[in-house]
């Protein structure tokens, strides 16, 4: 099993750091423009028990993952547990630590390679870089939209057939939270 941790210190309050996490556009922002995405379940609220199911294209190839949330406790997380996954094992627990008025984002994936005998080299050739690749990227994508003052998720900028975020959108008078 390896186990990542990833923090990052965002300047807003906890409620908007779940509102982000928590709506079904975000997924497609933290996601890197060389993933390709689509979102194949429906309701994708997260809620106790819910089942997501999304297909990300990667070198080429389509690849499913199906997740269940689990351990839901609005506002400061919820962990999602893969049902189907190209790893052996995947779980993902998001965190969000109040601190003083502004939050911690902190995410801790522990997952087991597939590969048998030879796991640990395929971890260290294929997935592990990867892993910190994206979450490097989550992490600072939700930093940025999160610490302007009235960045929002704008659905028409979300390009539905392709799964990915052109731009985000801001009124004129919003500047950088420093």
């Amino acid at each position: 099993m390896v186990t990542k941790i990833y923090e990052t210190r965002i300047q807003c309050p906890v409620q908007k750091l779940w509102d982000f996490h928590s709506n079904a556009d975000a997924l497609k922002i933290l996601t890197p423009a060389d993933t390709e995405i689509k979102v194949i379940s429906t309701n994708n609220t997260v809620r106790e028990g819910a089942v997501h199911t999304i297909k990300a294209k990667q070198f080429g190839l389509w690849i499913t993952w199906k997740v269940q949330i689990k351990n839901v406790q609005a506002p400061y997380g919820f962990t999602d547990t893969a049902l189907k996954c190209p790893m052996k094992s995947w779980t993902h627990k998001h965190e969000f630590i109040d601190d003083e008025g502004e939050s911690i984002l902190r995410d801790t994936i522990t997952y087991e390679p597939p590969g048998g005998l030879i796991k640990k080299m395929i971890n260290a050739m294929m997935i592990e870089d990867r892993v910190d690749a994206l979450f490097k990227y989550r992490h600072h994508t939700a930093r940025t939209m999160l610490e302007t003052t009235t960045a929002h998720l704008n659905s028409a900028l979300i390009d539905v057939n392709h799964g990915y975020v052109s731009d985000f959108e801001l009124d004129s008078e919003t500047e950088a939270v420093q």
